[in-house]
């Protein structure tokens, strides 16, 4: 089943909080978890529910 726009478009938000989140940490580690979590939010916008399987020889 594929995963809905509004799925997506949580993702989209969520990574977009967590980078307003990393430009306002003084602390570098709380600033490097946000944009780890920032990175994860983006690619789970991107591709969705697809499994790494599925993605396996697409580059």
């Amino acid at each position: 089943m594929a995963m809905s726009e509004q799925d997506k478009g949580y993702f989209a938000r969520r990574a977009a909080e967590e980078a307003e989140q990393a430009l306002s940490a003084t602390n570098p580690k709380a600033r490097e978890s946000h944009l780890r979590l920032q990175r994860v939010y983006t690619e789970r916008a991107s591709i969705g529910d697809r499994s790494p399987e599925q993605l396996e020889g697409q580059d």
